[in-house]
């Protein structure tokens, strides 16, 4: 394997740039620094952008090209970064930063909430339902953004469990995280004054409504909820993410946890890149 202080040739478009990998290779000193033991074989930018790679592909684990590190050695740092919450961390870790270089607040006070449900697998039947809504029978992901589209919060369950009785658990998850949002705007799948009044009585937070538009037929911009949309758009240029082939669902949530802090990565590169 080549160094670690050494520019490495781009073979695929996943992989990290120079720039990329500068900003991620400081985060990852701070969030996992590795102090003993013998040196790695293998360096973390491979190991990054392996796991890129069979996200954006959506190729299995034994079919990762050979010039990476064994997928074997992927599959673990992904499992250890997954179970020791790295992966978030670096995408916490990613967005905060971004939001400096925009001029805005580390922490944000407005976000939106929304859900998609996705097919699932045999490999993902456990926990997994059915959407009578969307005609899906697989499991949804729960995610709630800043204003920007940076995800704050990400979850997954099954698809029969309705919005507004999940959005419980998940706008918890997220106060237990973050305690700076006091507005939250939505759609009409999580109207109801039960989750209004344990929104406000809870956590202090406002939870908005943005409804269509009366009279209004076809496709139209609907305020603040555009930017949810524009995340899912995101998410759904990796291929993994075409449908849920996880089976545990910590495991799920994390996979696209990943593409998200590749995606801010790669936004904060182009703000800190000098202009000739």
């Amino acid at each position: 394997m080549v160094s670690a202080d050494s520019e490495l040739t781009l073979r695929y478009p996943s992989d990290l740039s120079d720039e990329e990998w500068e900003i991620l290779k400081q985060i990852l000193m701070e969030l996992d620094p590795y102090t003993r033991g013998r040196p790695r074989k293998s360096e973390q930018r491979e190991i990054l952008n392996a796991i890129f790679y069979l996200n954006k592909t959506g190729c299995q684990w034994r079919y990762l090209p050979k010039d990476f590190p064994s997928y074997k050695l992927v599959n673990y740092y992904y499992n250890k970064w997954t179970d020791n919450r790295l992966l978030e961390k670096i995408n916490t870790a990613l967005r905060e930063r971004l939001r400096e270089q925009r001029g805005r607040a580390a922490r944000p006070t407005g976000a939106i909430i929304d859900s998609q449900s996705v097919k699932g697998t045999q490999e993902s039947s456990v926990e997994s339902g059915f959407d009578g809504g969307k005609l899906v029978k697989g499991r949804k992901r729960h995610i709630i953004v800043d204003t920007m589209g940076c995800v704050l919060i990400a979850w997954v369950h099954a698809a029969n469990i309705f919005d507004g009785t999940a959005a419980r658990h998940v706008i918890t998850h997220l106060f237990a995280q973050l305690q700076t949002v006091k507005i939250m705007w939505a759609d009409s799948a999580y109207s109801g004054v039960d989750l209004f009044e344990f929104v406000q009585s809870q956590f202090h937070c406002h939870l908005e409504v943005v409804r269509r538009k009366k009279g209004v037929k076809g496709f139209h911009l609907l305020p603040r909820r555009w930017v949810v949309e524009r995340t899912f758009a995101w998410l759904g240029r990796s291929r993994r993410l075409g449908k849920d082939y996880e089976r545990n669902l910590r495991r799920a949530r994390h996979r696209f946890i990943a593409p998200l802090a590749d995606c801010c990565c790669g936004k904060f590169a182009i703000i800190k890149r000098p202009i000739n």
